[in-house]
């Protein structure tokens, strides 16, 4: 299990001289989080939404092929399997990206259910583009609590779980809808139709009212839930 502390005594604590990072070091902590979490989970959300400061699109997408390859779900969050494992190495890449532009079920390869396929979907589409080693005092362990605040709004997200937390009435859910459609997000091959719209909102209903029961029962199982297909 991947925590805060684990991180910054793991990957962090040797870079802690100087507020400037190399392009060598960002490259030994890009590392670092990989090796962390490609078979591994975070402990809680916080956990999540720390490491969220340093990563790019695209070395979380490096995080989602290394998850894959050691049959993880690809969300950090979760500690199951994809729903339909597959050997990864069993079809090229033009195959791969036909799969996934054409079959609406091609997450469940990568992911262990929809809701998660969503979680990470919503997390990656907010990362920042800028590279790690120009994110001055990112990795700063012992730093003042403002400059880390103004750190997490610049570099920081907002995870899928807790805008459904927030989000929770019917006029909420429309326009969390439109915005998650401003951001590319929308459903499997809805085209913007009311019936897209109609299932998309079934799906969040649906994913609220498991998060709630989830959290009455136990919060450490925020990453387990059940299938949703």
């Amino acid at each position: 299990m991947t925590t805060v502390e684990s991180i910054q005594e793991e990957i962090l604590r040797p870079l802690q001289k100087h507020k400037q990072l190399t392009v060598k070091e960002a490259e030994e902590i890009s590392l670092g989080l990989i090796d962390a979490l490609c078979d591994s989970y975070c402990q809680d959300e916080a956990t999540l939404q720390y490491l969220s400061t340093f990563f790019t699109p695209q070395l979380y997408q490096d995080l989602l092929d290394e998850r894959n390859l050691n049959k993880w779900c690809g969300y950090p969050m979760c500690s199951r399997s994809p729903e339909r494992i597959r050997d990864p190495f069993g079809v090229d890449d033009n195959t791969k990206r036909f799969l996934w532009e054409n079959n609406p079920y091609a997450y469940l390869s990568i992911y262990c259910s929809k809701f998660h396929f969503r979680c990470s979907q919503f997390f990656q589409v907010q990362l920042s583009d800028e590279s790690l080693f120009a994110r001055t005092g990112i990795h700063l362990i012992n730093q003042p609590s403002q400059e880390r605040e103004q750190l997490n709004e610049k570099y920081g997200v907002t995870l899928f779980e807790q805008l459904l937390r927030e989000k929770a009435s019917e006029d909420d859910m429309k326009s969390l809808i439109a915005g998650l459609r401003r951001l590319g997000i929308k459903n499997d091959n809805d085209n913007g139709t009311k019936n897209g719209d109609d299932q998309f909102e079934t799906d969040l209903s649906k994913w609220l009212s498991d998060i709630k029961i989830v959290e009455h029962e136990d919060p450490k199982l925020l990453g387990d839930l059940e299938n949703d297909g």
